[in-house]
């Protein structure tokens, strides 16, 4: 993956937090992950196939998710529908900015949400995995992609 790549990935979780809040988001230098040390209490998988193979995670932890629906929303719900509900709508609105940016080659799935930290969840290793560390107020996230 090309660094001009990797910025319609950091423009697309920058976008969606600038038309969620007026709260900055700061996003941190990409790394090659090394260890799934990563993972959040909640994770949003989106799947990538057509040219492009891989997958997408926005992973990070459930008071980040609460406060998105209170930004989004206006209401204050911390059950788990509305936790997996939201971190699906997050994963595959920045998905969607990728999908439309990268045009057929990107053909993303409907989101799967995995809560708690398994450790069988894990990205392809045939190509290096890009980890985006984010922040957005006083919560940490990890926008995740492993793409051929």
């Amino acid at each position: 993956m090309q660094d001009s790549e990797l910025k319609v990935f950091v423009e697309g979780v920058s976008n969606y937090f600038k038309k969620l809040s007026n709260a900055p988001l700061n996003v941190g230098v990409p790394y090659v992950k090394d260890s799934n040390g990563f993972i959040g209490e909640i994770t949003g998988v989106i799947g990538l196939t057509g040219r492009r193979k891989g997958g997408i995670f926005l992973t990070c932890g459930f008071p980040m998710v609460d406060e998105v629906i209170r930004d989004y929303s206006g209401a204050e719900d911390q059950s788990m529908e509305a936790r997996k509900d939201m971190i699906g709508e997050m994963a595959n609105t920045i998905s969607g900015n990728a999908s439309d940016a990268f045009g057929n080659d990107f053909q993303i799935s409907v989101p799967v949400v995995i809560t708690g930290k398994p450790d069988g969840v894990d990205m392809p290793t045939r190509v290096p995995t890009f980890v985006i560390p984010v922040q957005w107020k006083t919560h940490k996230a990890y926008l995740v992609i492993g793409v051929e």
